[in-house]
């Protein structure tokens, strides 16, 4: 009988062991975001249930960031941390990714903007400092552009929304037909990190298995949405004139992703904006260089503060 339950004992604790394994990312993101400052929050926009983190500091700006396509609010753990005592941190989970989920809409751009204006209305956010890369980025230009009473300054982190004068390996291969951002097999991870990367970091195994299971669920839906995005394209060059607020440019210099030339594209639509290049660094300066990225922000919004 002894026998028995010293067996059975063994049993549960392998299968608890085996299940904190398997739910160690998730408890490692929830660890973060708490370090972050930041908690989980969900709101009804256009049929999504919303997911979004906030910081406490409510008395302070709102400061608004928006992650890039295939990501998740995720993205901005590493920077939210330099600026979440001055500032009111909101970070969500766009419709279609992470937490947020993909529901069969439209995800056209205007269609997304007038979600972003929703939530933020919801959220009594009248006018934010809004940052975001990639499509993010993209994003948050455009809505700039749109709504330029809403936003208080603009940081556009290697963004999308301009046909850059260099083609990158990305857009070559999105121009084919092929979306190399997608998940559709253990090692497409490698590729995309390798592509996002200007150094590939080292991601523990277990972590990774995770990001794969997720990326390759994810993957249908994704290329739902980056081939209405892509097909319906629209460049915001003649978008950009628009834009009033003081504005910061920051670059990878090895963007593999969205070419640096296109730096110098958003720079001649929005003539007033401080520009910086990072030397080694991919898409996500966020990630890859997040002090010194933070670095060049908070030097930025210092200058813009100042000059409000």
């Amino acid at each position: 009988m002894n026998g028995w339950l010293a067996v059975g004992i063994v049993g549960l604790l392998l299968v608890a062991f085996a299940l904190s394994w398997r739910y160690w990312p998730i408890s490692i993101l929830a660890i973060a975001r708490k370090r972050a400052g930041l908690r989980r929050h969900s709101i009804g926009v256009d049929g999504f249930e919303m997911v979004y983190y906030s910081g406490s500091r409510r008395d302070k700006p709102p400061m608004l960031f928006l992650h890039g396509f295939s990501a998740d609010s995720s993205n901005w753990l590493y920077l939210v941390p330099s600026f979440s005592r001055d500032y009111r941190i909101l970070v969500p989970d766009l419709p279609g990714f992470g937490e947020t989920g993909y529901l069969p809409k439209s995800y056209a751009l205007d269609v997304q903007l007038g979600r972003l204006k929703d939530f933020m209305d919801m959220l009594h956010l009248d006018r934010v400092h809004l940052a975001g890369n990639s499509m993010g980025g993209y994003l948050a230009a455009a809505f700039a552009a749109t709504y330029p009473e809403r936003v208080a300054s603009l940081a556009l982190f290697n963004a999308a929304g301009v046909d850059m004068p260099k083609r990158s390996p990305f857009y070559e291969a999105a121009l084919a037909g092929e979306n190399q951002l997608l998940i559709r097999k253990p090692t497409d991870f490698d590729n995309i990190l390798k592509l996002v990367y200007h150094r590939k970091p080292y991601i523990p195994g277990f972590l990774r298995d995770y990001l794969i299971t997720r990326g390759m669920a994810q993957a249908d839906n994704q290329n739902l949405i980056f081939k209405e995005m892509f097909d319906q394209r629209i460049w915001l060059d003649e978008r950009l004139l628009n834009i009033r607020a003081p504005t910061l440019i920051l670059w990878g210099d090895d963007d593999r992703v969205l070419d640096v030339s296109s730096l110098q594209l958003f720079k001649a639509g929005i003539p007033h904006a401080h520009t910086a290049i990072l030397a080694k660094c991919g898409h996500v300066p966020m990630l890859e260089k997040p002090a010194a990225t933070a670095k060049v922000y908070r030097a930025f919004l210092a200058e813009t503060l100042k000059n409000a």
